[in-house]
């Protein structure tokens, strides 16, 4: 190309400064076309930044007139990446029937409940990331746009921990997003039946239900049971209270255990467990345990039929009835001590015979071992026998002091009594420690209570 072409240079820059172009206008009048002469003007336009030398020099070789050529290219700013929520429960919980292993449908576990623990992290935050910075093709610098920072949705009984990005849980209970905030609840309110709709309800807190528990039910809470309906052939566990406002008809299968006491109007045909007091209006043909008191109240206050065993105190107004319906009262022995003397005593004997075999089995091979024939095998069995003897000698030395504890307790048990305002009938068989008497004659207003190796019966008051 020839050097005498002369021309007018003319610069272009886009409205968003990210690209400069040179238009070549032939004028005789002009300047020449050179590289120096058009970098000047791209110096005269401030254009300063992504200068594409190459494209310029391919220009002077090939002119192009008339038509806008890109010499200058900016660096556009990065784009952010918005922050973002990581859940670790399912939000979109879907409740369907749990497939058993040997490929039948159990429609009473629908896994309705997601219960968490206390300090259980519920949600992570990722911190968003701006956009990179740009440069316009003046050396201009382009801020990169700001990435989107998401809150921690934190709902009532839930706490941000201290790095500021995970939300944790405050107590234990059902996490689910009321209003858009995880939120934990401490005690599952249930609006309906506990029935093949809501499946088996196993729950970290307190469970309120506002209908009944229908047959073959199970409803298991760490905290309190409290359900305002009727409990059928059912069974209900929980580690404190449980109140059943309107009692169970358990028709021979329904069950209540409770850590603590268990309030209902009516027990019938039921099996009750509680650590500490059972209350009650009425209880028929049921079989009741409880560690300190049985307590009947309201009109009827009676107890007919069944067997209720209780560690400390027995009030009711009615026992047994003119029908001379067998009906048992034991009192002052802890029903729950009892049976965790006898679990115990089961246990320590079978411990004692499995250290007697391993003792067996480490003699045998000690003798192999001495004749210096014990293969890897045997060594194998040697280390293992002389294991399972230290495991159950440990746990043999655990027991040991809990039943020494429970026996002394036993032994020292707290004279029972049986306080009745109206009539014991005959048919009722009453054993205050380990002394019995049944009752042969209606005996109105009356304290029944041992003395030495008797029982005996006086007035009220």
């Amino acid at each position: 190309m020839s050097s005498e072409q002369k021309v007018d240079i003319k610069v272009m820059v886009t409205s968003d400064r990210l690209k400069a172009s040179v238009v070549l206008v032939q004028n005789q009048n002009g300047v020449d076309l050179t590289f120096e002469n058009v970098m000047n003007k791209l110096r005269e336009n401030k254009i300063a930044f992504g200068i594409d030398e190459e494209a310029i020099k391919k220009l002077i070789e090939n002119p192009i007139f008339g038509t806008p050529v890109v010499v200058a290219q900016g660096k556009p700013p990065g784009r952010p990446v918005d922050g973002k929520l990581i859940y670790h429960f399912d939000i979109k919980r879907e409740i369907r029937p749990k497939e058993l292993p040997d490929g039948r449908v159990d429609y009473k576990d629908l896994g309705i409940v997601q219960n968490v623990r206390k300090d259980d992290v519920l949600v992570t935050m990722i911190d968003p990331v701006d956009g990179e910075d740009g440069r316009d093709v003046f050396g201009g610098v382009i801020r990169g746009q700001k990435g989107r920072k998401l809150n921690l949705p934190r709902g009532k009984n839930t706490y941000v921990d201290t790095d500021g990005h995970t939300l944790k849980a405050a107590c234990d209970g059902q996490v689910c997003i009321i209003e858009g905030k995880v939120t934990v609840l401490n005690t599952l309110e249930i609006d309906s039946d506990v029935d093949n709709s809501t499946g088996n309800i196993n729950f970290v807190g307190n469970v309120h239900i506002k209908g009944s528990v229908l047959s073959g039910f199970k409803v298991v809470a760490e905290g309190n049971v409290e359900v305002d309906g009727i409990v059928e052939a059912a069974e209900i566990e929980a580690k404190g209270n449980v109140v059943l406002h309107k009692g169970i008809t358990g028709m021979g299968k329904g069950k209540v255990v409770a850590g603590k006491s268990v309030f209902a109007k009516f027990i019938e045909n039921a099996t009750v467990v509680a650590g500490e007091d059972v209350q009650a209006e009425a209880i028929v043909h049921s079989d009741v345990k409880c560690g300190n008191k049985l307590i009947l109240v309201g009109r009827k206050a009676s107890i007919v039929g069944g067997s209720c065993k209780v560690g400390k105190e027995v009030e009711a107004k009615v026992i047994g009835s003119y029908l001379s319906t067998t009906t048992e009262i034991e009192v002052g022995v802890d029903p729950l001590m009892v049976e965790r003397y006898r679990e115990i005593k089961k246990e320590m004997s079978e411990l004692r015979e499995n250290i007697k075999k391993c003792d067996q089995g480490i003699e045998v091979l000690r003798k192999i071992e001495a004749a210096g024939l014990l293969t890897d095998e045997k060594r194998e069995m040697l280390q293992k026998f002389t294991r399972s003897k230290i495991m159950a000698s440990e746990r043999l030395k655990a027991l040991q002091s809990e039943f020494e504890e429970i026996e002394k307790r036993l032994e020292e048990r707290n004279e029972g009594i049986v306080k009745v305002q109206d009539t014991v009938y005959p048919g009722v068989k009453i054993t205050i420690g380990n002394v019995c008497k049944l009752i042969k004659e209606p005996v109105k207003y009356c304290r029944i209570y041992r003395e030495d190796a008797d029982i005996k019966i006086a007035p009220y008051a």
